[in-house]
């Protein structure tokens, strides 16, 4: 079976059905919340991003970052998995 046909079929049923979903690629500017970058097909335009979970713009504080970085330097990044398969983050724990 041409498995890269039949996927390749089944995505252009859904983009011409529009049920294919796309996601807004955003980048965010560290020191000017709430403000981020939108690249769009006609090229990045700055836009204002109000529905993050980071509302309070706590992501982008210096003693945050600077707490971040010294953690992921000290323990890696990343989950590594689930807490099902991989277990709790003693970090996490702690917080």
């Amino acid at each position: 079976m041409d498995y890269q046909a039949f996927f390749s079929t089944a995505l252009e049923g859904l983009k011409a059905e529009r049920r294919y979903r796309l996601f807004a690629e955003l980048e965010r500017l560290a020191g000017r919340f709430p403000a981020a970058l939108w690249h769009s097909g006609e090229g990045p335009r700055e836009i204002t991003v109000w529905c993050s979970n980071d509302y309070l713009g706590m992501g982008q504080h210096l003693s945050v970052v600077r707490a971040m970085t010294e953690t992921a330097m000290r323990m890696g990044a990343g989950a590594g998995g689930t807490r099902n398969t991989s277990g709790n983050n003693h970090a996490v724990v702690e917080l």
